[in-house]
């Protein structure tokens, strides 16, 4: 199981932005998510399991772009990461 690794992705608005992920340690595990913008911007975001059981976005205000990259995001906290 990998804590720190990271992953490029083809985004929404057509950039491959390389997001970057570190597993917290806590009662509940999640993931911080980095990655840096056209504008040269880091964004952050933390990725964790809903009541559903699904990887999601907690930030309500992040780039569409980010936004529609969750289920990528989720898939690659599955893969790398495992459960």
């Amino acid at each position: 199981m990998e804590k720190d690794f990271s992953t490029t992705i083809l985004c929404a608005d057509g950039q491959e932005r390389e997001f970057h992920f570190l597993r917290i340690n806590s009662v509940a595990i999640y993931f911080h998510i980095s990655v840096v913008d056209s504008s040269g911007r880091l964004i952050t975001a933390t990725l964790a399991r809903d009541s559903t059981n699904h990887w999601k976005l907690h930030e309500q205000e992040l780039p569409r772009w980010f936004i529609t990259a969750e289920p990528e995001l989720g898939n690659e906290v599955e893969q790398k990461a495992g459960r």
